[in-house]
């Protein structure tokens, strides 16, 4: 038997509901087919489909587990989950660093993470700073003590 599609719903509100399905992206073909079943569906209004976004957008007045349930029976999809699942603001926020911290290692070629390339930036804006004759505004020395503190906490963690 060959397995569904995984579609991860990315916005729901009462009528209205947005997934994208990852696994499908750029195929034309399977969208255009996902947008017709959906338009025989009764309860949905309006459909929307994106090969190019692997997104689809549907406008509704059902429950999402019928929605759910029409496509798994129509071999289009499965949602990865329904419950009304929330990823914490901090977690994303985090997530967000963690993958970013990745992009930078992968680009210096290791030379650098996240932690070191923000030192380097503002040891540098503190030393231009002082060297511009600014010694009382805040910003050289605040940079310079966020710069010593991401260093020490940078080691503690190592």
């Amino acid at each position: 038997m060959v397995k569904l599609p995984e579609a991860r719903i990315t916005h729901i509100i009462s009528g209205r509901l947005r997934i994208k399905i990852p696994s499908k992206k750029g195929n034309t073909s399977y969208f255009e087919s996902l947008e017709r079943k959906f338009s025989d569906c009764d309860k949905v209004q309006k459909v929307e489909a994106s090969a190019v976004t692997a997104g689809v957008l549907l406008l509704h007045d059902a429950d999402i587990k019928d929605i759910s349930k029409f496509a798994e029976e129509n071999r289009l999809f499965v949602i990865e989950s329904l419950g009304s699942e929330r990823i914490p603001l901090v977690k994303r926020i985090s997530s967000g660093f963690e993958d970013l911290n990745r992009r930078t290692t992968r680009f210096t070629g290791g030379e650098l993470d996240l932690t070191g390339a923000v030192f380097v930036s503002l040891l540098s804006l503190s030393i231009y700073q002082i060297a511009r004759g600014n010694f009382f505004a805040p910003a050289w020395y605040t940079s310079l003590w966020y710069a010593v503190n991401m260093v020490f906490k940078s080691s503690d963690s190592n």
